[in-house]
């Protein structure tokens, strides 16, 4: 695997003063995912989790809707295999799965067809249900898995080039977290371990180091995820689909205190 990170020489103004040094800066590569050895998209990411991230991607974008949909996942990072190039995922599915592939990226067309930002979200929610899931914390719980997402962003802390996300459940069995290049691709990339592990999505939490944009909010509600907190605010756009689809939005994660936006009832005052 490729590392994450690489030295880069630098000449650097501090203070008055003038030097040539270097500093660590974040690896951003190329990843094409192929359907059945069809060239299908290609992401911008930060190497690793290639095959969580190509799980994930193609399961919030409404193509996969369950693991069992997936045939087979290959990912040539290493050119070992002579039909592939490196750093591409080549994934096999179902007939069914394969047929949905015309419904991705429903939110790019919308900059191109005129659609004002009601439309859009209706739109959406005429083909995507509404989050069901019980799942309830507390606003303390919520503050600890912040930190310790913030601890856990290793790369972020050599570079500053890098967003992060995580999932965490209630009971505490599960905690992963994911950073990368694209803020997209790091929650893609936790979910698709999820997947992975066969883990309930309803029954998890995803936390952003960033804000909440219409993309995440659409990426956490077609996984069934009940609530998404993030350290910064939310969009107009993320917030009406959240009321329309019942997505529990939290802003402003930070030191002692956090906003819940929507679907107030799933966090315990």
């Amino acid at each position: 695997m490729a590392e994450p990170t690489k030295e880069f020489p630098i000449r650097r103004y501090l203070k008055g003063q003038v030097t040539d040094t270097s500093d660590i800066v974040v690896v951003e590569e190329p990843l094409e995912i192929r359907l059945h050895g069809e060239p299908f998209q290609v992401l911008m990411r930060l190497p690793g989790l290639e095959k969580e991230l190509a799980l994930g991607f193609l399961f919030t974008e409404g193509i996969v809707q369950k693991l069992s949909e997936v045939i087979t996942i290959h990912f040539c990072g290493t050119a070992t295999d002579p039909t592939l190039p490196p750093n591409v995922v080549d994934v096999n599915l179902t007939e069914t799965a394969l047929a949905r592939r015309g419904r991705r990226h429903l939110e790019v067309s919308y900059s191109s067809c005129g659609l004002c930002a009601k439309e859009a979200v209706s739109e959406i929610v005429s083909q995507v249900p509404p989050v069901q899931s019980d799942l309830s914390v507390t606003p303390p719980t919520l503050l600890a898995w912040m930190e310790r997402l913030q601890e856990a962003q290793t790369i972020y802390r050599d570079t500053g080039g890098t967003h992060g996300v995580a999932l965490a459940t209630p009971g505490g069995d599960f905690f992963c977290h994911a950073e990368d290049v694209g803020r997209h691709n790091a929650m893609d990339k936790v979910i698709g371990r999820a997947l992975f592990e066969r883990r309930d999505l309803t029954a998890m939490v995803a936390l952003l180091s960033g804000r909440i944009s219409f993309e995440r909010a659409l990426k956490a509600i077609r996984a069934g995820i009940p609530i998404l907190a993030a350290v910064s605010a939310p969009t107009t756009m993320a917030l009406e689909l959240a009321r329309e689809l019942n997505l529990t939005l939290v802003g402003f994660v930070r030191g002692q205190r956090l906003n819940v936006y929507t679907s107030p009832e799933r966090i315990r005052m």
